[in-house]
């Protein structure tokens, strides 16, 4: 039996968010700017584990999401839930967490950048009452558009 909990990001995850990351976030993003940003704003960082009690591994991360400082406000980096996982709620206690945590910081809004063809994710943050602001031209590097979204928190 698998307890899933979420708890702060610790050195040791670094791996595991890479790997979360790369394989569930269409990005150019590389094992060393993950870990520069993971570095920068660590204590914006938590990840989703499964424990097993005397099955053999512990923290096992199937889920991250990542906060940083931008402009003043927090800011959602990056967010990801393995794709056996999705679908539970998971996503939105990821993101619910960065963003008490922007809110012990005094921010008073978060801001993302979404890929304008990724629906499912779209609905997710307009769902979690992030609002879309304006577009982004050419902001990935393979060219495609990004919406910029804002929550008041």
């Amino acid at each position: 039996m698998h307890e899933l909990r979420i708890r702060k990001a610790v050195d040791a995850d670094l791996q595991e968010i890479i790997r979360v990351w790369k394989s569930n976030i269409k990005t150019i993003n590389t094992a060393s700017d993950i870990a520069d940003l993971f570095h920068s704003f660590k204590k914006y960082f938590f990840v989703l584990v499964a424990t097993s009690a005397g099955m053999g591994f512990e923290n096992n991360v199937i889920g991250f999401a990542g906060g940083a400082i931008r402009g003043g406000h927090g800011h959602i980096s990056g967010i990801a839930v393995d794709e056996e996982y999705r679908m539970k709620g998971i996503g939105k206690d990821l993101l619910k967490t960065v963003e008490h945590e922007f809110i012990a910081k005094g921010f008073d809004k978060v801001t993302l950048e979404v890929r304008k063809s990724n629906r499912g994710a779209i609905g997710f943050y307009e769902k979690q009452g992030y609002k879309w602001q304006y577009i982004v031209k050419g902001y990935y590097a393979d060219g495609e558009d990004a919406m910029v979204y804002e929550k008041k928190i």
